[in-house]
C-alpha cells in the first residue's frame, strides 16, 4: 500500500542538502515510482479503493469456502441424523413386537389359568 507524501516536500529537503534541483526532482520522482509513494489524494485513494477491492475478493473468496464447508457438514449431519431416524424406526418396530408377543403370552396365561382354574 502507498504512503502517502509531497514530492515537492522531498524536492525542497534535497534543495536544502544542496543537491541540485534537476537532479532533486529526478530523485523524487523515482522514489515516489520505485516505493509506490502516492503523491497526491486522488493517487491515494485510487491505492485504497484497489486495496480494499483485493481486501472484499479475499473476503468474499472466504466466506464462499465457509459456505460450501458449512452446506458439506450439514448434508453430513442429514445423513447422519437419517441413519439415527432409520435405527430408532428398526427399534420400535422390536418394542413393538416384544410387547405385542408378551401380551399374548399374559393373555394365554390368564386364559390357561381360568380354563384350570
Amino acid at each position: 500500500m502507498a504512503v502517502q507524501t509531497n514530492t515537492l516536500e522531498i524536492v525542497n529537503i534535497l534543495v536544502d542538502g544542496d543537491v541540485p534541483r534537476e537532479s532533486a526532482e529526478a530523485l523524487a520522482s523515482i522514489l515516489a515510482e520505485k516505493f509506490n509513494l502516492a503523491v497526491n489524494e486522488d493517487q491515494l485513494s485510487d491505492q485504497l479503493a484497489l486495496e480494499r477491492e483485493r481486501s472484499d475478493d479475499r473476503f468474499e473468496t472466504q466466506r464462499q469456502l465457509s459456505d460450501a464447508r458449512f452446506a458439506e457438514m450439514i448434508s453430513e449431519m442429514t445423513a447422519r441424523f437419517s441413519q439415527i431416524d432409520a435405527r430408532f424406526a428398526e427399534l420400535e418396530m422390536k418394542i413393538y413386537r416384544a410387547v405385542a408377543a408378551g401380551t399374548a403370552l399374559i393373555l394365554a396365561a390368564i386364559s390357561v389359568w381360568a380354563a384350570f382354574g
